[in-house]
C-alpha cells in the first residue's frame, strides 16, 4: 500500500482527501448573500476560479480584487468594514492553499514528483549558449574560464 496523509475517517476535508469546492461556495455563498440551491452553479464557478487563481500563484490580495469585481459585476453594494472582501479572500486562499499542498504531498508520496537535481551548466552559460553564435560562445567561454564554477 502506498504512502497517504489521507484518512477517510478524518474529521475534516482536508486529511479526507476532498476537494475543496464545497467549503469555497460555503464561503462564497456566506459573502454573495446567494444560499438557494439555484445558485450552487453560480457558486461553484466562481469555486473553480478562485482555487485556478491560487494554483497560478494569486495572493489573497488578488482574490480579494476578484470578490470586488464579481460584487461590481452582480451590482452588490458596499459591505460595512467586517464583511468586506479582505477576510473573505484571506479564508478562500487558505482553504484553496491547503487542498493543492496536500494534493502535491500526497503526488510525492507516490513518487510522482521528479526529484529537483540542479543542471551541471551555470545560468550565465545556459543563456550564452542560446543567444551567442558558436563564434561568440567560444570567446565568452575562453573569457570566463573558472569564473562561472
Amino acid at each position: 500500500m502506498p504512502p497517504t496523509i489521507i484518512s477517510k475517517k478524518a474529521s475534516n476535508w482536508v486529511d479526507r482527501g476532498e476537494p475543496p469546492n464545497a467549503t469555497l461556495r460555503r464561503v462564497l455563498a456566506h459573502f454573495f448573500e446567494r444560499r438557494a440551491p439555484s445558485d450552487q452553479p453560480w457558486l461553484e464557478q466562481h469555486a473553480n476560479t478562485v482555487l485556478g487563481m491560487v494554483a497560478a500563484d494569486a495572493t489573497e490580495i488578488h482574490i480579494a480584487g476578484y470578490l470586488k469585481s464579481v460584487a461590481a459585476d452582480e451590482g452588490i453594494p458596499a459591505r460595512e468594514p467586517l464583511l468586506e472582501e479582505r477576510p473573505t479572500a484571506i479564508s478562500l486562499w487558505h482553504i484553496a492553499k491547503a487542498a493543492l499542498v496536500r494534493d502535491f504531498a500526497e503526488r510525492v508520496l507516490r513518487g510522482e514528483v521528479p526529484v529537483n537535481e540542479p543542471t551541471p551548466d551555470t545560468f550565465s552559460h545556459w543563456i550564452a549558449s542560446r543567444l551567442l553564435s558558436p563564434e561568440e560562445l567560444a570567446r565568452f567561454e575562453e573569457n570566463n574560464k573558472g569564473s562561472d564554477s
